[in-house]
């Protein structure tokens, strides 16, 4: 007899971890790991160019500029 989540009486949802959002985020959870700052920007990158291309990746990064210039003036 196969036991059923009906008859587990707990959730079987597993142990997820929350995955990090945005690159900085994704930098320090790699830094985290015991690599270096640069390599770890390194890494992250081509994990966004793995997940959106390059020409994507261009995108992301300009906007990300223009944000953190409009910033600085304010």
């Amino acid at each position: 007899m196969a036991i059923t989540r009906a008859r587990t009486g707990k959730q079987l949802t597993g142990n997820k971890k929350k995955k990090p959002k945005g690159f900085k985020a994704v930098q320090k959870s790699i830094e985290k790991s015991g690599k270096s700052p640069e390599a770890a920007a390194r890494i992250a990158y081509h994990i966004g160019v793995t997940k959106y291309g390059k020409e994507n990746m261009k995108k992301k990064a300009a906007a990300g500029r223009k944000r953190k210039a409009k910033t600085r003036r304010a």
